[in-house]
């Protein structure tokens, strides 16, 4: 289950740089911002699993952390999609880095665990 939960998020940090060299280079490509958003649903359910069934660490990032990063990462990203009108760069850049920070927290509780 690790294991997978790792694979999604990394399938999801790599279309999320992918959708955003695109978006730089002004290339509309729909079907890579929805796989990116179909997998990152995916990850977050894998890692809410995981962050629920997992005994606690004695040492490592709280378990709770990856989830919360996950999720603020996925709410950053779909509020960038909802108003990219208005203020969207701080937020796609918000949801580029919390993406990443979970990405190496989830790795970091994965090791703990």
């Amino acid at each position: 289950m690790n294991l997978a939960a790792l694979l999604a998020l990394l399938a999801t940090l790599a279309l999320g740089i992918a959708a955003g060299l695109l978006w730089l280079q002004r290339i509309r490509k729909p079907l890579v911002v929805r796989a990116h958003l179909v997998l990152a649903l995916a990850a977050t359910g894998l890692v809410l699993l995981l962050t629920i069934t997992a005994p606690a660490a004695e040492t490592g990032p709280p378990r709770a952390l990856p989830l919360l990063l996950v999720g603020l990462a996925a709410a950053a990203g779909w509020s960038a999609f909802r108003y990219a009108r208005r203020g969207a760069k701080l937020v796609l850049a918000l949801h580029a880095i919390v993406g990443v920070a979970s990405f190496l927290v989830f790795i970091a509780w994965i090791r703990s665990a």
